[in-house]
């Protein structure tokens, strides 16, 4: 089996539990783009907060944030925002708000809350990202936003992923850490991002390998033939994918590029 691209999730996926990419991650990923490999991140997180590590990284090549709304160029400015309407954001940060969430929502560099809380303290230091607290967010929210993030416990956001498809049919939903769930407007999401790149940079399903862990990575899962899930994903995306790695904390993604691709061995259709 020959790959020539690569395309991975960050959080949970190709970074470790410190949120960190290991030396050993970098250097097979530096293999692989010597060999002619390209390397594509595919982020639920904003396009500033992907910076640092798209930096490392140096692709040279676009990559994808806030879940597919945004593509970013290899410069690192944003190429494409797909965004919410500020009345399409108003009326589902008052339902997630009825429901008891903190939400907040993104425009460039910053994202905004209602009142600083645990949930805005811990998402400013994880994502690196200024945040402001604006008190009525629905009330605020007079532009385009790209993406919402609700935080509740994993429980009611499990509750509410099903009720809110509903409530809202028009928007795309999807879980990416297990208390965070976002909505995206229509039609987005990391795998119809994928699809344009893939245009863009002639790509392939059959020598393409997709990484990932969450809900909000099946959609470009689905776009290669060899998907692979993390050995810490979840059940379903190991069901969806045809192959699973190591966990996050073993590099896997690191150690199963370079037992597959690097050493060039065919990859079977058994998970490893």
């Amino acid at each position: 089996m020959q790959i020539d691209a690569i395309v991975t999730d960050l959080d949970d996926t190709l970074l470790n539990p410190q949120s960190v990419l290991s030396p050993y991650t970098l250097a097979v990923l530096n293999q692989a783009k010597a060999q002619g490999v390209r390397i594509i991140a595919a982020s639920g997180r904003a396009a500033y907060s992907m910076l640092p590590y798209m930096k490392e990284l140096d692709t040279g090549l676009p990559y994808i944030a806030c879940n597919g709304a945004e593509l970013v160029n290899p410069d690192h400015t944003v190429m494409e925002t797909i965004a919410f309407t500020p009345e399409q954001a108003r009326e589902i940060i008052r339902y997630l708000r009825a429901q008891g969430f903190y939400v907040q929502c993104y425009r460039g560099e910053t994202f905004y809350y209602e009142q600083e809380c645990q949930a805005s303290v811990n998402y400013r230091r994880s994502s690196g990202m200024p945040g402001q607290a604006v008190g009525d967010l629905a009330a605020f929210v007079t532009f385009p936003t790209p993406k919402l993030l609700s935080v509740q416990t994993p429980e009611e956001v499990a509750r509410l992923y099903t009720l809110i498809q509903k409530e809202f049919p028009s928007a795309s939903f999807t879980v990416s850490k297990p208390y965070f769930l976002e909505a995206e407007p229509p039609s987005v999401s990391k795998g119809a991002a994928l699809n344009k790149l893939a245009d863009a940079l002639h790509l392939s399903p059959e020598r393409t390998l997709v990484f990932g862990d969450s809900l909000n990575d099946l959609t470009m899962l689905s776009y290669a033939v060899h998907s692979v899930a993390m050995g810490n994903a979840r059940d379903e995306v190991k069901r969806a994918a045809r192959h699973v790695c190591g966990t996050n904390a073993e590099d896997g993604v690191a150690r199963f590029i370079a037992e597959h691709v690097l050493a060039s061995s065919p990859i079977g259709s058994d998970n490893v």
